[in-house]
């Protein structure tokens, strides 16, 4: 368990900030090392009618298809205090979806197995059918019983996906990837109440049953302090990126987060790992509520995303958290300085200063002061995609704080004319940290639920992906809209798509809202734990399909038997027939410089069509440069000297694009490619070492 985020420091002095402000009565969230409740009071604020919430209408276009996958001795690897991670994987090349959990117990279709052994069920056919899947697919299993009450090498809250070599369609040449903390560390060996430090990880070939597996031992000797990943991925560049607090039970947070980086060797077929620290100040005793790391499709610009306090730039209220962004325009090679971004004050955003009304901030304050000193905070979680230029969309919930770190109840007596509090933001920027902009998707109506008690807190669980172009976006996240709740613990996933070169939203029933995706589904008002992949798929027919998982709980208790559900049917569609993206995103409500489609990369307008290929010669993965006309499907074939082809791709294209091009698979010598689009075509060739 980690330790609680509010030092007294902080608490003191969010209290005192707070008490300059007359504020009516209302529960307060605080947040732990995973999110604890407590009640607080709460701050202030001053009318304006820019923006008014709608509310999340709760019936969705259709009925989704429900599967019943794998299960888990309980649900806290996904569950405890919004453990909101990298759970669920897709991947658009092979049309495949992969979901990491841990295992147990054994049933009839899975093998005997304890807790700390973990599984990926995956699937082929977009896991339209349960016949598609592959279900409690063992890829780690701990042995080492040297505490006589725990297993060190057990696999605990992971994260995992699947490597897919560029170019590749055959699941047999894909591979199963996974990361986990443990207790792999020194200090517990003998120890009857071991701690987080070290890690478990590996990787496992496609096939079943297991042929081909490597498992990994990452021991913790401190220095540096290790804590539970909550961030992780697999680039286009072969490489695999896990994200942790330099955090350890009883010694405090360091100021830097923990990045371990995979780079595939094809040699050997497996990942090798190197670790580095990035300097992350946590102000007011407090350290990251959560860190994420996503790349975009050329793999070249990765993101890191914290929501924490670092006492930087100008903010209304001390004890916030806000988004503090890290880039790297060299594929995660090397780090550029903290971009923290201010959500209010002076220098705030304009969406996030107004997006809540006159009456609800009568609401909430006995007097309302000016727009610019109302404080906002990111809520204790939040999860991060980047689009195809290379720009973050960070998806959190934002709220109101009370003191020292905590969130106040967005719950309202006017429902179902909602006016909310708290609300799903795309957090963004256009020109790669020059400009941060931000975007509400939805409204919440709770934030919290408990399972069975407030043991197990349960947050949002706000989740974006991004189609495998980069030019749109999706969000998910949890909330519970029955008349009769008082807290977020019966709750479905809500849905909201963006095409960003459009520049327009899905709609809910003609509303500027997200859609209640699992609405009279099986798992309707039993969502728990929502989760959608860093991918989504787009179908032949241009509709965007979005993988949703979540757990059945047993008895309603994180602490029992879990089953993981796949929602294997929800999209948004985008046809001559009927069209989801009818809600313009632009505005100036928005706020300047925040409207897509994007400019930043100021391309030249050309009338040919050029690829390249670099380094050539090629060693393991090389780049694909593509320029087109006009934006749109290419076709990119590659062929060895005696003709036969050994590599087909497609795709879209905006105006230049890089691809990643794996050639680790190919035996060394002279190879062409050709790329196709409409009449045109261009050829080239390059070199394999």
């Amino acid at each position: 368990m980690k330790k609680v985020l509010l030092l007294g420091a902080a608490l003191v002095l969010g209290l005192s900030v707070v008490a300059q402000s007359q504020l009516k009565s209302h529960t307060s969230y605080k947040a732990s090392d995973k999110n604890a409740i407590a009640i607080d009071p709460l701050p202030t604020t001053q009318g304006s009618t820019v923006v008014t919430p709608r509310p999340n209408p709760v019936k969705s276009a259709s009925t989704v298809t429900v599967l019943t996958l794998g299960t888990s001795a309980n649900g806290l690897g996904w569950g405890y205090g919004g453990g909101q991670r990298e759970h669920l994987w897709a991947d658009q090349d092979l049309k495949s979806v992969a979901i990491t959990h841990r295992m147990g117990p054994a049933t009839a279709t899975s093998p005997p197995s304890y807790s700390g052994y973990l599984a990926i069920d995956h699937s082929i056919n977009y896991g339209a059918t349960l016949a598609d899947w592959k279900v409690n697919f063992q890829v780690h299993a701990a042995t080492l019983n040297l505490t006589g009450s725990y297993y060190l090498d057990a696999g605990r809250y992971p994260q995992g996906g699947i490597y897919n070599p560029a170019g590749n369609t055959d699941t047999a040449n894909a591979y199963l990837v996974y990361h986990a903390a443990s207790f792999c560390d020194i200090n517990n060996v003998g120890s009857t109440a071991p701690t987080w430090g070290g890690y478990v990880y590996g990787r496992m070939k496609w096939s079943f049953p297991p042929a081909d597996s490597i498992k990994h031992l990452d021991w913790y000797a401190p220095p540096p302090k290790r804590d539970i990943p909550e961030g992780w991925t697999v680039t286009p560049l072969a490489k695999v990126f896990a994200l942790d607090k330099n955090y350890s039970y009883g010694n405090g947070y360091d100021n830097n987060l923990y990045l371990q980086t995979g780079i595939w060797n094809a040699a050997t077929s497996d990942f090798d790992y190197t670790a580095s620290l990035i300097p992350c100040t946590g102000a007011l005793g407090s350290m990251p509520a959560t860190e994420k790391i996503q790349a975009d499709p050329s793999g070249n610009h990765v993101w890191i995303a914290a929501i924490g306090c670092n006492g930087e730039g100008t903010h209304a209220f001390d004890s916030t958290y806000y988004p503090i962004f890290y880039h790297s325009s060299d594929g995660g090679a090397t780090w550029g300085p903290a971009m923290s971004v201010s959500l209010d004050g002076v220098d705030g955003i304009p969406a996030i200063k107004n997006y809540i009304s006159d009456a609800r901030l009568a609401q909430v304050y006995t007097t309302v002061p000016t727009r610019d000193e109302i404080p906002y905070t990111c809520a204790f979680e939040g999860d991060l995609t980047v689009d195809k230029w290379g720009n973050p969309h960070l998806a959190c919930v934002v709220c109101m704080p009370g003191g020292g770190f905590t969130i106040i109840n967005p719950d309202g007596a006017n429902y179902p004319l909602f006016d909310s509090t708290a609300a799903v933001f795309d957090i963004f920027t256009t020109d790669r940290g020059a400009t941060w902009c931000a975007r509400m998707m939805g409204v919440v109506k709770h934030m919290v639920g408990a399972f069975p008690s407030t043991t197990y807190p349960e947050y949002n669980r706000c989740n974006i992906s991004r189609n495998a172009a980069g030019d749109k976006i999706f969000v998910t996240w949890n909330d519970t809209w029955v008349t009769s709740a008082t807290d977020n613990s019966a709750p479905d996933i809500f849905a909201r798509g963006w095409d960003l070169v459009t520049d327009k939203l899905t709609n809910n029933s003609g509303q500027d809202a997200g859609t209640n995706a699992t609405y009279l589904s099986d798992v309707t008002q039993n969502a728990v734990c929502g989760d959608s992949p860093q991918l989504t798929f787009t179908k032949a027919d241009n509709s965007s399909l979005i993988p949703m998982v979540c757990e059945q709980l047993t008895s309603f208790d994180m602490a029992q038997v879990a089953t993981f559900k796949y929602v294997s049917d929800f999209r948004f569609r985008q046809d001559a027939t009927v069209n989801d993206f009818t809600i313009d995103a632009a505005g100036p409500v928005w706020g300047s410089g925040c409207n897509f489609p994007v400019g930043i990369n100021n391309q030249v307008v050309t009338t040919t069509m050029t690829a390249s290929v670099y380094p050539n010669p090629v060693k393991g993965v090389a780049n694909m440069k593509v320029t087109v006309p006009q934006k749109g499907s290419v076709t990119i074939q590659v062929t060895n000297l005696v003709g036969q082809t050994v590599m087909n791709l497609t795709r879209n294209v905006e105006s230049t694009d890089t691809f990643n091009l794996d050639a680790s698979q190919l035996t060394a010598g002279v190879y062409f490619y050709t790329v196709k689009q409409g009449s045109q075509k261009v050829s080239g060739k390059f070199i394999v070492e």
